[in-house]
């Protein structure tokens, strides 16, 4: 199954292609340019430079959040529009899941999360000691202090990936996690949202029959935005 996947939740635009877990091509773009101007012309390379077309593919992976509100729109916005042209099997990819597989040779707990600002994380805890990451309870979407409440629960060897890392180290120091041998930190190449990843988690998500359609596509949010509840607030003044 050849794989176009797209990530567009961090600050990094990836977009790859992957013969099942075979990764052929990726780019990756972190020139400070939007999203919404690097997605399409990085597909666009990425298929040229590989003598490929949206015919050649068999299925779109996209990451659906949690992360960044307009990057993460923008990123299935776009896989929509490749389906409407060019209908395909889609596979929505949770972030947190992408980060996973970013350390997905770690045998033990992956601890994905995702920086959400003023203290808060967005994560989600994985056992990977069998095949394929598998989550554990619920994602969070909380104060750091609650997610590092779950870690100190944990019963196996730890490992955090994810943008989210510096502010987990500076809040274990007040806690007993600190200098624990059982845990772990990726380095930061793995911090980040990669499309050869999204696709690996693509390629699970189809072994156990969990594809959508452009149709139904939609993202993934923890919380609703900042402009979401700005309006909120005003709505509750004017009443």
């Amino acid at each position: 199954m050849k794989i176009l996947s797209i990530g567009t939740s961090t600050k990094n635009c990836t977009v790859a292609i992957c013969e099942d877990t075979t990764k052929i091509a990726e780019l990756n773009n972190m020139s400070g340019l939007t999203h919404s101007e690097t997605l399409v012309p990085s597909v666009e390379k990425i298929l040229m430079d590989n003598e490929l077309s949206l015919d050649s593919i068999d299925a779109y992976a996209v990451s659906v959040g949690p992360g960044s509100f307009t990057g993460i729109r923008i990123g299935v916005a776009t896989v929509k529009g490749f389906c409407l042209a060019k209908p395909k099997k889609v596979f929505a990819v949770p972030s947190l899941l992408a980060l996973a597989y970013n350390v997905a040779d770690f045998k033990g707990y992956i601890v994905s999360c995702i920086d959400a600002r003023n203290d808060n994380v967005y994560a989600a805890i994985y056992d990977n000691t069998a095949d394929t990451p598998e989550m554990i309870g619920d994602y969070i979407s909380d104060n750091v202090q609650v997610l590092l409440d779950k870690i100190a629960k944990l019963d196996k060897k730890i490992i955090i990936v994810g943008d989210a890392i510096s502010l987990i180290k500076e809040k274990l120091i007040e806690t007993s996690l600190n200098n624990s041998n059982n845990l772990e930190f990726a380095d930061d190449t793995h911090n980040i949202e990669y499309a050869g990843s999204i696709a690996k988690a693509a390629f699970d998500l189809e072994k156990r029959g969990l594809s959508t359609t452009g149709e139904l596509l939609s993202p993934l949010y923890l919380k609703k935005s900042q402009a979401e509840r700005e309006l909120e607030e005003k709505e509750k003044g004017a009443k």
